[in-house]
Parts: C-alpha cells; structure tokens; sequence
C-alpha cells in the first residue's frame, strides 16, 4: 500500500497496482509453443507545478519446449518525465517550494527470465530480473512453488523474492551528523567516482491459498511479509528543520518489517450471467503506518468473445510515526518526531479512490485451424483507471499539492502460436 518516496517509482508502482483486477478469471490454457505478449501503459498526473507523465511498453516471450518445462523472457521500460518538488517545508517554514519544482526525465529498463517445471498438480518456478536507471541498480531473484489438490478445488501458493539493489546518493560519509546531510542535485555523474552508493535490500515472503467452496464461489487468502534495510529515504530530497531555514537530506531508519493480509471472494451468479467480486487487504509496518483497502469488482460476457469488466476500490492508511508536515514547530500536530524526517507523502495520513473499467476480447481457432494461417488464439485488452488522493496532513509550504489526481490507460495483445 505505501509507495516508494520516489515521484518516478511512486508513478510506476500505482502502474503495477492498477493494471489488473483481483481474482480475475483466466481462461483455460491452451498448449502451444510460443506466447507473445506486447504491452503499453501510460499513466498521466496532472498539475500546474509537478506533472508527471509514465509511459510503460513491454514485451514478453513464453515458450514451452516441453509439456513439463515452460521458459519465458520479458522486457520492460518506464519512460518518466515531468517535475516534482525537491524540498518538503510546511505551513510555518515560509519556504516557497512549489514555484521552485524541478524539471526530470529518467528511463529504467527491465531484462527478466524464468523457467518453470510443471508436473501433475505441482509447478515450480524461478526467475531473475535486472533493472537499472540513471541513479539505480536492481537485482531480484523469485522462487515460488503450488500445488492444487482435493481434485484441483485447493490451491497453494509458496513465494520468496530476494531484491540486491544500489542507489546513488551524494558523498557523505555515515558517520556526518543527518542534519549535515546534502541531497543530490542531479543524477549526472552517478556510478562514478563523483558521487556515493549505498545498497537497499529487500526479503519478501507470501503464501496463497485458493478455495473452491462451490462451483460458483472462490475464495483466496494470502499472506506476505518483507524485510527491507538499507538506504530507504529519496537521495534528491531535502526537509526544512529549523525555522531559519535549514533543510538536509531527508532521513529514514534502515530497516523496515512490512506485513500484509488479503482476503478475496468472487461469487458468479448464474441468473444474470455476471460474476462479483470483493475483497480487503490490511497492511502494517514497523514505521507504525497502517493500512486498509476495500476492493468490489463486476464482470461478465457482453459476446462470446468480448467481455467487460469494472472496479472500484478505497484505500487509507496512517502516517509515519516520524511523520510532520512541518518540522519547525506547531506542536502537536507538527513539530519533531524523533530523530527522523521525511519529505515523503506517501509516509503522510492519506486516502484515496479508484475506479476502472476494461474490455477483453479474445479469439480461439476452431481445432485443427489457425488465425491468419499461423495463430492458435490472439486476445487485446483495452483498460481505464483514475485515481483521486485526500492528503490529509500535507503541504508543500502550506500550500496543497495539487497533483492528486491520476488517470492510467492500458493496452495489451498477446499472441499464442
């Protein structure tokens, strides 16, 4: 539920968490040699200050030399360009923030690959990724394994991910005073002897548990947890932290124990041919922030080949228990808390609203033909999400951010040989 404090990675994760609906059924696989999957997403946020603008194309290879061994290739980038605000002051500060936004433009490119092995009701997989930007290297490996039994109506789901990954950051030394701190101006000369790196990984743990209660009802369950450590706060961003003026690199703890609960139903009712869906997910850290989402979902068949799906999902959360939008005074809604300080919003007590909508059209060819000669099954999705943001408790020099408002298109064909 809590975003990255990075504006390009906060952009990117909201990409990841609307482009699909939960529980969604899937159509029953059919074998063939060659998937290819092509992909673009384009989120937009607009704002007089801050506009940010992510477009995401992606391409993905699946193949299956065997009936027991699947491979798959992918490849992604996110194209991010707009403007974001460098210094986080509150109302007290009387720091203009937002006519001094900075103008970025960044590009992270994403190479994965995994191998799968399936065999009767039991699949194993592992896959590795490499992500890398101008001020950032990502390296990930995930293994899962699932098993269904009770004649295929129980399904679980075993996963780890290990994340290694290197962040540039400005040359301070870790024994210099946080409140000393400066920020990085700009990515210009990183993983170079001109500036530092500091390392960030990331454990995350999750199992999930399926259940066909009725032909009609299914049920998922799934649990998760994640050990962050390392460098976790935005390199670019400055806190003012006096009523002087002084401001220096934000500051975050090292470490951070995330831990999440889901619970999902989708129930397809017969009479009116469509299937519902509900859900809630909690959330909680060791930053004391703590989260909630509540998720509906309707979808059914408008033709044999097209159907039509809708969301709507509420989410908020508390705040950082090191959380102030002001820093320099104003107990006790503001003021000092503690030893760290943020610029991060995403740390802040929020809320927020989405709604979606999507079309699916998919088409299979009759046994023993194929689509245009060469296609055992071609499929396209067309999607829709806006997204609207109350921050609650925070401003940029007392003024309201205005860049809370989102809206996420999506396309994607894929092609089964």
């Amino acid at each position: 539920m809590v975003a990255s404090s990075s504006p390009r990675v906060r952009a990117v994760r909201l990409v990841a968490a609307v482009s699909g609906l939960a529980l969604s059924q899937t159509d029953p696989a059919v074998a063939q040699v060659v998937d290819v999957d092509l992909g673009a997403s384009g989120y937009i946020e607009p704002s007089g200050s801050s506009a940010l603008r992510v477009i995401n194309p992606s391409v993905s290879i699946t193949g299956r030399p065997t009936e027991a061994v699947g491979v798959h290739a992918r490849y992604e980038a996110d194209i991010v360009s707009g403007a974001t605000e460098t210094v986080k002051a509150g109302r007290l500060s009387g720091v203009d923030v937002v006519s001094s936004a900075t103008s970025f433009q960044d590009t992270r490119h994403v190479a994965s690959g995994g191998v799968s092995i399936t065999r009767e009701d039991t699949e194993l997989a592992a896959s590795y990724s490499y992500g890398t930007e101008n001020d950032y290297r990502s390296h990930s490996i995930l293994v899962s394994a699932g098993t269904t039994f009770f004649q295929k109506n129980t399904e679980l789901v075993l996963s780890y991910a290990r994340s290694f990954d290197t962040v540039c950051t400005s040359r301070f030394p870790d024994t210099l005073a946080p409140t000393a701190r400066l920020p990085l101006d700009s990515s210009r000369g990183c993983f170079t002897s001109e500036r530092a790196t500091r390392d960030v990984s990331l454990d995350e743990f999750q199992i999930g548990w399926t259940q066909a209660l009725t032909p009609v009802l299914v049920t998922q369950l799934s649990l998760s947890g994640a050990v962050q450590h390392g460098f976790l706060a935005n390199p670019y961003r400055s806190v003012v932290i006096s009523p002087s003026g002084d401001r220096a690199l934000e500051y975050h703890p090292d470490d951070r124990l995330r831990g999440a609960a889901a619970l999902r139903a989708r129930l397809y009712v017969r009479s009116i041919e469509t299937a519902f869906g509900a859900g809630v997910r909690l959330y909680r850290d060791t930053w004391d922030v703590f989260g909630a989402s509540y998720e509906v979902t309707a979808e059914r068949y408008l033709f044999p080949a097209l159907r039509v799906a809708m969301r709507g999902r509420y989410s908020h959360q508390t705040g950082a228990l090191f959380y102030s939008d002001d820093y320099t005074g104003g107990e006790p809604l503001d003021g000092v808390r503690g030893q760290y300080f943020t610029g991060d919003r995403e740390l802040s007590p929020l809320s927020n609203w989405l709604f979606g909508g999507r079309l699916l059209f998919a088409h299979e060819a009759p046994a023993g033909e194929r689509i245009a000669g060469i296609l055992q099954r071609a499929s396209a999705t067309l999607a829709v999400d806006v997204v609207s943001t109350n921050l609650e408790r925070f401003t940029w020099g007392g003024v309201t951010p205005d860049d809370t408002f989102g809206l996420l298109g999506t396309l994607g064909i894929k092609a089964e040989f």
